[in-house]
């Protein structure tokens, strides 16, 4: 996830919230999952009126928390 965008004026400007369909798009999840996360206690939302707005981190470390499959991450199969 690259966090930083650019505005109107060219200049990079963080990003320091996602709004429920970019962190879909970005985890490539669904909206719906992405909503019951939340329901869930899953994944950490915040809220300002009916926006509801999900930090980076917070969707990477969701994400880090999902079941794996196959090889676990970091490790590397032994050289025969």
């Amino acid at each position: 996830m690259d966090g930083i965008q650019p505005n109107v004026t060219g200049r990079a400007i963080p990003r320091l919230g996602l709004n429920p369909n970019e962190a879909a798009e970005s985890t490539g999840v669904s909206r719906t999952k992405i909503f019951e996360a939340i329901r869930d206690g899953e994944l950490t939302a915040r809220k300002s009126g009916k926006t509801t707005i999900i930090e980076p981190s917070e969707l990477q470390r969701w994400v880090r928390s999902l079941p794996t499959r196959g090889r676990a991450p970091g490790n590397t199969p032994d050289a025969a």
